[in-house]
């Protein structure tokens, strides 16, 4: 089966999906009819590009094969996208991975879900693709196709053919600016503004520091984490060094739809205090010219102490306590404000599960009690500006 889906890129049918992927980037209007044809070709019957941002529990389309409204956006955001659990995908995922929701939750708690019972059983749809095609700090950009119930999960095979149109997609996308590289762009200046209160290192590609801030300076002249080698940046541990410096020469040669792969976030432990933060961003010239940084610049490095209050990238938070995307999905529902049997019920797991999750959480984050471990999660994954109490209004199924 994977074989005959590979070998689909020879057949002419599918050369003509590619050239329509790029007639696209010239004239938006054709990506309803195309998107169609991405998903009819994997066995799919929709198919949508959007933009998740799972922190602040938000997803906006921006192409869809089938008509929806406003209204309908609305009511996904507010009743769904919330306790979506694949809504994190992003931070496990790498650039150009397909994954099905099936095998990303597991068939069992996937088809239990409240999720799954509102909002894909009522529209006869069972299992979707995942294809990621972008990603910035706080947000992510995917190609989702839906299968029918009686079609069923979604095979390797159809998962590998999918892959194959990542790159292509990715280029139109950027040629169209349908993904709102604009937005993200945006998204990226605004958090270097609120970040300006922390550790902030610009540096050229080799990782030559250009410029830092006096956090910086401070988290420097320490030396129990980062350090400086010379003029370079560096960190205390070697091994933490080579994935730091490794992190800046891919962001050096990417852009907002580009980001690294793996280097986005990054752990550094310390020898005293809190283990620090840290996350690369590629330097573009609007933020040169907001920061006023030095021409050779082209990378900026943020860091912060784990033990800070205010939210930091979901997926450093995920990598940093080795959280798995099933304790994620826990974690997330825990820092809305949900018990273990709310988040059971949401989920479609027993109660003991869930409590398995939370002790493995409270082992793997040294969270001691649940109290705890909800204030870890409301500071790590919850968006600043939700007010603290607020939480979803969650439909039952069928409502």
């Amino acid at each position: 089966m994977a074989r005959r889906n590979a070998a689909m890129l020879n057949d002419r049918s599918l050369l003509d999906l590619v050239g329509a992927i790029y007639d696209c980037s010239m004239e938006p209007a054709r990506w309803p009819e195309t998107l169609e044809r991405i998903a009819t070709s994997v066995g799919g019957v929709s198919a949508s590009l959007s933009i998740h941002d799972p922190l602040r529990r938000e997803a906006r389309f921006s192409a869809i094969a089938h008509e929806t409204s406003e209204a309908e956006h609305a009511d996904y955001n507010e009743n769904y996208v919330p306790i979506c659990p694949v809504l994190t995908s992003g931070w496990y995922c790498e650039i150009d991975e397909v994954v099905s929701a099936i095998a990303y939750v597991g068939a069992e708690e996937w088809v239990n879900s409240r999720y799954y019972q509102g909002f894909y059983k009522p529209r006869g749809w069972h299992d979707a693709l995942g294809l990621h095609l972008a990603k910035s700090a706080s947000r992510y950009s995917i190609l989702s196709v839906v299968g029918p119930l009686a079609k069923g999960a979604f095979g390797a095979g159809e998962q590998q053919a999918l892959s194959l149109l990542g790159p292509h997609l990715r280029r139109a996308a950027s040629i169209a600016d349908l993904l709102d590289a604009r937005s993200l762009q945006h998204d990226m200046l605004s958090a270097t503004l609120d970040l300006l209160t922390v550790g902030i290192v610009l540096t050229d590609a080799q990782g030559r520091i250009a410029y830092f801030n006096r956090s910086a300076d401070s988290l420097l002249q320490d030396r129990s984490g980062l350090c400086r080698a010379g003029d370079f940046l560096s960190a205390r541990d070697p091994a933490v060094g080579d994935a730091l410096r490794a992190a800046i020469a891919t962001a050096s040669g990417g852009g907002v739809l580009a980001m690294p792969r793996s280097g986005i976030a990054l752990p550094i432990p310390r020898a005293k205090g809190q283990d620090l933060a840290a996350w690369v961003l590629p330097l573009d010239a609007g933020l040169r010219s907001e920061l006023a940084a030095p021409f050779a610049a082209s990378v900026a490095v943020f860091v912060k102490e784990l033990g800070d209050t205010s939210p930091f990238p979901g997926e450093l938070f995920v990598k940093r306590y080795a959280i798995t995307p099933a304790e994620c999905r826990v974690l997330m529902l825990l820092a809305q404000g949900m018990s273990p049997a709310e988040i059971a019920d949401v989920l479609g797991l027993s109660l003991p599960t869930v409590k398995t999750h939370l002790a493995r959480l409270f082992d793997k984050t040294g969270a001691h009690g649940q109290a705890a471990l909800m204030r870890l999660a409301v500071s790590a994954l919850a968006p600043g500006r939700m007010e603290p109490h607020a939480r979803p209004q969650i439909k039952s199924p069928g409502s």
